[in-house]
């Protein structure tokens, strides 16, 4: 009988070093959850090879196990706070990439900041990307000068770099905002166009995933409001046509819209080459795509609702089995 074969998934410490703890073994063992990771591990459950996990501190030294793995799968994904172990990571590919496979390479996640998406995104024919640039402002001022020199006009989304979600995400409509929430010492921020994109006065926010270059769909979010997070599902709750929206695309997305798209998302697979990512966007009637945000660092297969046999169950199910074969072909 043939040995299973193993894979070594890669996370990585913070560059600031903060984790949240969530339990306290008896032995002293911390288990603790931190973010920019793709988080696969504990969902790819499957008889077809072994997981093994590493985490990447920010030492520069650190010993890794001694272990016999058949393909290496990075999952450290957000560049904007993982500097430090995605630099390290990359390192380690440099080393072993000519021996065994090595999936999101690291050195290709660090180049998913939101305002080298739209550098590295321009041109591709029916897709948008918002104008981004990142600025370290610290004062109000230096917010309005950037808008002004990099042409931006009125209203404009400024954002902390690093945070998703819509944490300290706010549309910016004139001269008056005084960003009062916000640390302006010098810390990066993104500035991004806003873009209207309300269909009928709602907004729709698709999550598309991309697994080897195929586009699947991951869910749709509708909301009053500009700003489309988990939360906003409050909303499809009081307006529940829209939770059967949502079911019917989910049953025509195959045979109407993937068809549609496919090229597009090939392009930017094609331009951003990481094996697996996400794709936060609208899409309007024509299939012209709005980008959002294209990164590795969604929450994708994660299914917290209070059901487990919900109408994202398939859908995950879905892009978990391509992981899985993307993993095996290769």
């Amino acid at each position: 009988m043939t040995p299973k074969k193993t894979i070594l998934f890669i996370d990585g410490i913070p560059d600031d070093r903060k984790v949240r703890v969530r339990k306290i073994e008896k032995d002293g063992t911390l288990r603790w959850r931190g973010s920019g990771s793709a988080n696969l591990v504990s969902f790819l459950q499957t008889d077809l090879f072994n997981r093994s996990n590493i985490v990447f501190d920010t030492n520069r030294d650190q010993e890794l196990p001694k272990q016999m793995v058949h393909a290496i799968f990075n999952q450290i994904s957000d560049p904007d706070t993982h500097k430090i172990t995605l630099s390290k990571a990359d390192e380690f590919y440099r080393h072993i990439s000519k021996h065994i496979p090595f999936f999101n390479i690291p050195s290709h996640v660090m180049r998913t900041t939101r305002d080298n998406i739209y550098r590295l995104l321009q041109g591709i024919d029916k897709l948008h990307v918002p104008k981004t640039v990142k600025l370290q402002p610290k004062s109000p001022a230096d917010i309005y000068d950037a808008i002004k020199k990099e042409g931006f006009s009125f209203p404009v989304i400024f954002r902390q770099a690093g945070d998703h979600g819509g944490i300290s995400t706010i549309r910016v409509d004139d001269e008056t905002e005084q960003f009062y929430a916000f640390a302006l010492d010098g810390r990066d921020y993104y500035l991004t166009q806003f873009v209207e994109y309300a269909q009928e006065s709602i907004y729709a926010k698709y999550r598309l995933v991309v697994v080897g270059g195929e586009v699947f769909i991951r869910h749709v979010i509708f909301s009053d409001s500009w700003i489309v997070h988990s939360e906003s599902r409050i909303y499809m709750e009081r307006n529940k046509q829209y939770q059967q929206v949502e079911k019917d695309i989910f049953k025509t997305f195959d045979k109407q819209i993937k068809p549609k798209i496919q090229p597009v998302i090939k392009e930017i697979y094609d331009r951003l080459q990481l094996d697996y990512f996400g794709i936060d966007c609208a899409i309007d009637q024509a299939f012209h795509i709005i980008l959002f945000e294209a990164n590795a660092n969604m929450n994708i297969l994660l299914n917290n609702a209070k059901s487990k046999d919900n109408i994202w169950t398939r859908q995950i199910d879905t892009i978990v089995q391509a992981i899985i074969q993307m993993i095996l072909k290769r």
